[in-house]
């Protein structure tokens, strides 16, 4: 099974860190975030059609068209159709200056994932006739767990210890952010045997689709230009997380995760150079 492939330290560490990104997150999180989302009806929901239908459709594109098979194909396209990856909101919000809009529109992208994860897998299974199935209630249990609660905690801290909420919110997110790239380095060394077998394909699938979905998150930002590198980034990045919930619920090789992970690698370069990009610009 793919959890074979990841120590259980390293999984433990993973969620960890995780956890500590969104609650940090949480911190911010208000009434006045709410408010702007219905301000910005329209707006969000452009960015939410960009997180969770182009990818998807452009990646199994991708895959018919260069014949890209196996582990490969598996890794790129359960990426794709995993929206609402932890990092993104903090990425989205490093990108934008409408960073008010960022949380409720990450929290809407994650909810829906509960819906349109198993229905794109069920498309994927009918187009190559395959028994592939994940519950909504799986996917719902691990959005909850390893982003909603987090997130809420940080939300209910700020909401009833504000002063508390405010003197830890920056250190904390500083702390996470710092944590973020030995993290990857650590995935890397423990799962380079698997990433070498794969190969440079899904990394450079994930670079390309996600170069792709930052466009079209942007373009359906419309003239809001502040909100487009919040809505770009958000179409962008894509949950490891749940790409691996559905590899070990269908018993996929550990191959899969190798992919999935290559994938992420590939599409984080890609962010974080337009996240670097725009601070400059900004500066």
């Amino acid at each position: 099974m793919i959890t074979t492939s990841i120590p259980p330290w390293l999984a433990l560490l993973v969620a960890a860190v995780v956890f500590a990104v969104m609650f940090s997150l949480g911190l911010m999180l208000g009434r006045e975030q709410i408010a702007a989302a219905l301000r910005q009806r329209g707006v969000m929901a452009a960015a939410l059609f960009a997180a969770l239908f182009p990818v998807p459709v452009s990646a199994l594109l991708c895959v018919m068209l260069l014949g890209i098979k196996g582990v490969a194909a598996a890794g790129i396209l359960l990426m794709a159709i995993s929206p609402g990856a932890p990092v993104a909101l903090r990425r989205a919000i490093e990108a934008g200056r409408h960073s008010e809009l960022a949380p409720p529109l990450h929290v809407s992208i994650v909810m829906l994932a509960i819906v349109t994860v198993p229905a794109s897998l069920a498309i994927l299974a009918a187009i190559y006739q395959q028994e592939l199935r994940v519950s909504p209630l799986d996917v719902a249990r691990q959005v909850f767990f390893a982003q909603l609660l987090p997130l809420g905690l940080g939300a209910a801290l700020r909401a009833f210890r504000p002063r508390l909420a405010s003197r830890i919110e920056r250190p904390l997110g500083r702390i996470t952010n710092l944590a973020l790239l030995p993290l990857a380095a650590t995935l890397v060394v423990v799962l380079w045997p698997l990433l070498a077998e794969v190969g440079w394909v899904p990394f450079a699938a994930g670079a390309g689709l996600t170069g792709f979905a930052l466009a079209i998150g942007a373009a359906c930002a419309g003239r809001n230009a502040p909100m487009r590198p919040v809505a770009a980034v958000a179409a962008a990045m894509r949950n490891p997380g749940l790409a691996f919930l559905i590899a070990t619920a269908n018993k996929m090789p550990p191959g899969v995760a190798a992919a999935a992970v290559a994938y992420a690698l590939g599409g984080a370069l890609v962010v974080t150079a337009l996240v670097v990009w725009l601070g400059r610009r900004a500066r």
